[in-house]
């Protein structure tokens, strides 16, 4: 029933939590937790100078410094290699579309809100993610903690880092463009025909073949990229395009016979 050292305890603290909880929160519920539930279960079978001694012992005297210092270590612990978390991101990414999809929200402020929602309450992610399996809500948190969503700054975080790929993911368009199933084999035409747009927007006159090179780069692209990011590839491709004829025009006029 003791624990053999202070990290075990906060261990414990973090396990009764299933919320998200910043070092600052968990540092003030680590001291609640201490001399609550963990209390009343040690005096079920010591007393209370047993209690005590057993704090000393585990370098827990009643100081908030020694509190704070068994949360810091125990976050140092759970945070050490955050580089593995990076490949959890897409993940997340395709989060924060869906619930850009299913939540059409107007601003960054209402993403956030509702990607927070979407989350950490029980009929949201947490639901699907458990499935018809034995997942706790513990295990969700743990996750979630894996992924790289520890606080609700990361949420914040995650937002503001997908926006830079999306920029346009308040505009209408993009949102029912996200609201709609890709079938296999068979793109949605809307952002095809955005990207298009892009492409007659840098060049009105494209030729046949131009418009199929515009088509190519959309669907070697489509799942790897933004629509910023592939209209930033069309527009490099008609640069190159423009430059190239400008150079065989004055290549050819320089070649042609003068009339004198």
């Amino acid at each position: 029933m003791l624990v053999e050292n202070s990290y075990e305890l906060v261990e414990r603290c973090y396990e009764q939590q299933n919320r998200l909880l910043g070092k600052e929160e968990l540092k003030q519920a680590f001291i609640d937790y201490v001399f609550t539930s963990y209390q009343e279960e040690v005096l079920t079978q010591y007393d209370i100078e047993e209690f005590y001694r057993h704090l000393d012992e585990l370098n827990l005297s009643n100081c908030r410094r020694d509190f704070d210092n068994a949360v810091e270590q125990w976050y140092a612990a759970q945070c050490a290699q955050p580089a593995k978390e990076a490949a959890f991101h897409p993940q997340l990414y395709s989060l924060v579309k869906e619930t850009v999809a299913t939540s059409k929200p107007r601003c960054r402020e209402e993403l956030v809100k509702a990607l927070t929602v979407f989350l950490t309450s029980a009929d949201g992610y947490m639901l699907r993610w458990k499935g018809e399996t034995e997942r706790t809500t513990l295990m969700y948190f743990r996750h979630l903690h894996k992924m790289g969503i520890r606080v609700y700054q990361d949420i914040e975080s995650l937002v503001d880092v997908w926006l830079i790929e999306y920029p346009t993911a308040f505009d209408q368009h993009q949102q029912e463009y996200f609201a709609k199933p890709t079938r296999r084999g068979r793109p949605n035409n809307l952002e095809l025909s955005l990207l298009m747009e892009k492409a007659y927007e840098m060049k009105p006159e494209l030729t046949h073949r131009e418009r199929e090179r515009v088509r190519k780069i959309f669907y070697y692209h489509r799942h790897s990229l933004s629509l910023p990011a592939m209209a930033k590839k069309v527009e490099k491709y008609v640069s190159m395009k423009s430059a190239n004829k400008n150079s065989e025009d004055a290549r050819q006029n320089a070649d042609s016979p003068h009339v004198g």
